[in-house]
């Protein structure tokens, strides 16, 4: 699946799919929408039109070589077969914690990102959405507390009002392969003392996870935040010391990397602001996603990303930010 619409280079907008899910029966039935990166999104099929679908036996299910999930996790409903492969289909209501999908036209929505083609049961898709990510609200106090891992923020949405509800599916991969994350820090390379300042922001706590602890095990102080304008007036408040103390911004910080889709700010108008500043431009910006597409690589050159990369290419990403933050300290000495 993709969409017809280009959405041009740090405008701060995204595309989302909004999927529901059912519970309950008759008067009793209560609609959940959520809300999902079109990018993402390979293909929409009904669950009847799955082909070879093989599901648990007797609460077993037989692994096979190429999943990238744990096949034992009782999320994982079933395998089928996806353009050559066989692909896992995962319950997405059993990870919300809510009631067993309904409907009778259930779907299947097949996703890819992290190079990890999945599948998840739904009980149905409306519509695409354009939306800014300004619109999209970070969760607070007590909904903060209990969606965290699960939700990175919420959209309202009219006719009829509802509340769309963007999942972190990056942290469904990661609860369900939690093995294949720590294989990817174990290939960072261990510096044993502090060299360097980074900022890094990423709405999902997987991958915000993991991008501090391993510039932290390759030698960098790191401030993390969940979105990008909390990035963004932690930069400003930088700058500001910068220029009273009429030292370059370089002194205080070497490294940003950021997620592109995030509550408030996206990557790409992030990074734009930054290369757009005459005293942030200095600053070495990495982007970092679960997907980078050939399109996305194109909108991360055209706002000035230094870098782009992608979850399995963590060790790249940290080995390079090393060597251009050590070339950066050389030219100022």
């Amino acid at each position: 699946m993709s969409s017809k619409i280009l959405l041009k280079s740090g405008t701060n907008e995204v595309e989302l799919l909004e999927l529901y899910l059912d519970e309950g029966t008759g008067e009793a039935r209560k609609r959940w929408s959520f809300g999902l990166n079109v990018a993402k999104v390979k293909k929409i099929i009904k669950e009847a039109d799955l082909k070879n679908f093989s599901g648990r036996k007797d609460g077993s299910l037989k692994k096979t070589g190429s999943a990238k999930v744990d096949t034992s996790n009782l999320l994982v409903l079933g395998m089928f077969e996806f353009m050559g492969s066989v692909i896992p289909l995962i319950d997405l209501s059993g990870w919300l914690r809510m009631d067993k999908v309904r409907g009778e036209n259930r779907m299947v929505l097949v996703t890819e990102f992290n190079e990890v083609t999945s599948a998840f049961l739904v009980s149905g898709v409306n519509r695409i959405h354009r939306i800014s990510w300004e619109e999209l609200e970070s969760l607070q106090g007590n909904m903060a507390r209990y969606a965290e891992g699960t939700i990175i923020g919420t959209v309202k949405l009219t006719d009829p009002a509802r509340i769309l509800q963007v999942l972190d599916l990056e942290q469904a991969l990661d609860d369900l392969s939690p093995a294949k994350g720590d294989a990817s820090l174990l290939e960072v390379e261990k510096v044993d003392e502090i060299f360097f300042q980074a900022m890094c922001a990423d709405d999902s706590r997987s991958m915000r996870n993991l991008v501090k602890q391993a510039l932290e095990k390759g030698g960098f102080s790191v401030d993390a935040f969940v979105n990008g304008k909390d990035l963004w007036d932690a930069l400003l408040k930088v700058k500001e010391k910068a220029e009273a103390a009429g030292r370059p911004i370089t002194d205080y910080l070497q490294l940003v990397v950021s997620d592109i889709e995030m509550p408030g700010m996206d990557g790409h108008a992030v990074t734009r602001k930054i290369k757009d500043d005459p005293i942030l431009k200095d600053l070495t910006v990495f982007l970092f996603s679960s997907l980078i597409t050939e399109e996305l690589l194109h909108k991360g050159d055209s706002v000035g990303a230094n870098r782009q990369y992608s979850k399995p290419q963590i060790a790249l990403l940290v080995a390079q930010a090393w060597e251009d933050a050590n070339a950066m300290m050389e030219a100022q000495r």
